[in-house]
């Protein structure tokens, strides 16, 4: 299939990380279905796009199955298929002791990073069963991998090895479909979310010398992983946590 041909459905696309890969996959040539949950802000964002026919903006909250399927539906009846799924959509809760959690606390988490994660690839798996071919991307954390000292992120840190478990398993189980499955597990990006914790010139100085590169990581450092696992020079890779950390988790 002609890159060109390509339709990519990119969950969390109104955010910083989402915004950036679906910039990315439409320079890299294709179709970019984005969706989130504020719909004056994915319309301010498609507005940067130069051809509304390889553009389509969905408003849906993937913890909403109704909303899941929307997205689905309107993605074929506009494009007709469903070539790449990306993942990454995703909430963080502010850093809390676990004894002090309430279901309250973790529901919102686990609703979004893991049940959100889980509905939209059910979604799109009998289409690329069909096709006989497919890609998803699934965006964790390197908290999903190892805890942090004195950040109590414990559960945040559970749904993001959860997605990690997941990406192996729909590798090994879709993979005879030609389904390819892999995650992508970032350290510390610099997102709207973040930008509080940095203001701090010296706090930002400690942080960025704690990664062997010497910096805190970006968007488009995301985006340009997806890139390459969407890509051809991809196509015998599946089943990976590809870790997009500045180098922290190789002295760690």
């Amino acid at each position: 299939m002609n890159a060109n041909d390509r339709v990519a459905i990119v969950t969390g696309a109104g955010g910083g990380v989402g915004r950036a890969i679906s910039k990315r996959l439409y320079a890299d040539g294709a179709k970019i279905v984005i969706v989130g949950r504020d719909l004056t802000r994915l319309n301010s964002f498609a507005r940067e796009f130069d051809d509304e026919n390889r553009l389509l903006a969905i408003k849906a909250d993937i913890t909403k199955e109704t909303d899941v399927v929307n997205v689905i539906e309107q993605t074929m009846s506009t494009f007709d298929r469903i070539n790449i799924l990306i993942n990454n959509a995703g909430t963080i809760n502010e850093p809390k002791p676990f004894h002090l959690m309430s279901e309250d606390d973790w529901a919102p988490l686990i609703g979004t990073n893991l049940v959100g994660t889980l509905r939209t690839t059910k979604s799109v798996l009998p289409i690329m069963m069909e096709a006989k071919a497919g890609n998803i991307v699934n965006i964790s954390s390197l908290l999903g991998i190892r805890a942090i000292p004195r950040v109590p992120l414990s559960v945040y840190g559970v749904t993001k090895a959860a997605v990690i478990m997941f990406t192996r398993s729909i590798a090994v189980e879709y993979g005879p479909y030609g389904v390819r499955c892999n995650c992508i597990a970032p350290s510390t990006i610099r997102t709207q979310s973040i930008e509080p914790y940095l203001e701090d010139e010296e706090a930002r100085t400690i942080l960025e010398s704690t990664f062997p590169l010497r910096r805190i990581g970006n968007a488009e450092d995301i985006a340009g992983a997806v890139s390459y696992l969407c890509s051809g020079d991809a196509n015998w890779i599946t089943g990976v946590v590809m870790t997009v950390d500045g180098g922290i988790s190789a002295k760690q």
